[in-house]
């Protein structure tokens, strides 16, 4: 017996199975322009693979590149409302054929040879098709199909057979209003937290005297005075970290400490766990970092900063703070923050930039009382865990949006 094409969760006012459908139907495919070097950055608009990867969907104002191109040649290749736009090669099996869909309705647009563009042949709501096409459904029937051993490929054929569900057009269009309702929240919420780092980085100048100068601009009223200047050894005990044997499975096995390499330091401040840990025997066999101290990376990536808040440990590409007494470490990791150019500037130039540790040691920056350095902080903690607790919000938003999608589209393995 047959499965029925019908979602999990549905609007009452709806029902009868949902229709399948082969894209081919619906969209007719082309590949896009391949053009000259010179011809680049003027002219008409023109989509590319960071169009359809960075974006739920394009508009002419958000477009990133230009094409100088001849009227034929722009009227082959045009882009309109509705047309949808799919990703044609890739390194990764999970980018190759993502899609995104055209929803400026006053411009029009063109597209690079790296992309296909799907021209819309046949009735459909724009944005219940953009969203179907992100489904695992679709992405499976896409992925499983596309070719190739270091790049992976779908082409016009591939896209043409992909089967999908669809029901009426006053579903469809039910379906997409209710996404974009949450696709507007989402981008709400997300604009809030662009502000507050704005408002942030806009305090932190502020906060810390400009580059020659003893005292910031902004101060507490409690406080007078210049600020003394200080090399980071008279701040702190200054370690670089290192990595355990990884040979010896011990040093690694049922690891309890946190051992911090650059990729585990994101923008969050703290940092309590890291993706590999270390057993006691590792932690002996490592340079001991104790918790509240200060990670700064100095080779590669120079200056990406966080407080460990355990004792632990980091590798050889990070050098760690452990402040004294008179010194606020969070003050430390802001300040740190807002002058990461001047690391920058003093890394080596070669093949890979680098601070070492004397030469980090030395860098020289004004620092206040420790009142005034917690005073400092703490203003700018709040702003920090005011941005996460939105972040948060976003999070969980994306994530309510992913469970009702899988709920509103047909998913033929539940059936």
């Amino acid at each position: 017996m047959m499965s029925k094409l019908v979602p999990t969760l549905r609007f009452k006012e709806f029902s009868g199975d949902w229709e399948e459908i082969e894209l081919g139907e619906l969209l007719e495919f082309k590949n896009g322009i391949n053009a000259n070097k010179e011809q680049y950055g003027s002219g008409y608009k023109f989509i590319n693979v960071l169009d359809v990867l960075n974006n739920e969907f394009i508009l002419h104002d958000k477009i990133i590149g230009s094409v100088n191109i001849d009227e034929s040649v722009r009227k082959k290749n045009l882009v309109e409302y509705g047309d949808i736009l799919f990703q044609r090669s890739s390194e990764t099996q999970d980018e190759v054929g993502t899609a995104s869909v055209y929803l400026d309705k006053h411009h029009t647009a063109t597209f690079g040879g790296f992309v296909i563009r799907g021209k819309k042949i046949k009735n459909y709501e724009p944005i219940f098709l953009n969203k179907l096409l992100k489904t695992k459904l679709s992405r499976n029937q896409i992925t499983l199909k596309s070719a190739g051993s270091t790049r992976y490929n779908v082409g016009q054929g591939i896209l043409s057979s992909v089967v999908l569900p669809f029901p009426s057009s006053s579903e469809q269009q039910k379906i997409a209003k209710t996404l974009t309702s949450l696709d507007n929240l989402i981008e709400a919420q997300t604009k809030k937290i662009e502000t507050l780092k704005k408002h942030k980085k806009g305090l932190m100048q502020k906060l810390f005297p400009l580059d020659g100068e003893k005292k910031p601009k902004v101060r507490f009223d409690e406080f007078s005075g210049d600020w003394e200047d200080k090399s980071l050894d008279n701040v702190g005990n200054i370690v670089t970290g290192t990595t355990p044997s990884t040979k010896k499975d011990e040093y690694y096995r049922n690891g309890i400490y946190p051992w911090v390499t650059p990729t585990d330091i994101t923008e969050k401040k703290d940092i309590s766990n890291s993706k590999k840990l270390l057993s006691q025997d590792g932690l002996n066999h490592s340079r001991f970092i104790p918790k509240n101290s200060l990670l700064v990376t100095c080779i590669a990536s120079i200056g990406k900063n966080t407080i460990l808040r355990q004792d632990g440990s980091c590798n050889q590409q990070i050098n760690a703070i452990s402040v004294y007494k008179d010194y606020c470490v969070d003050f430390l990791y802001y300040l740190i923050e807002e002058k990461n150019y001047i690391l920058l500037a003093n890394a080596g130039q070669g093949g890979m930039a680098m601070l070492n540790k004397s030469d980090f040691s030395k860098l020289k920056f004004y620092f206040p009382k420790l009142k005034e350095q917690q005073k400092i902080a703490n203003t700018l903690s709040s702003l920090d865990n005011l941005i996460e607790a939105q972040t948060k919000k976003v999070e969980t938003l994306k994530q309510h949006k992913k469970g009702l999608m899988q709920k509103l589209f047909v998913n033929k393995e539940e059936n």
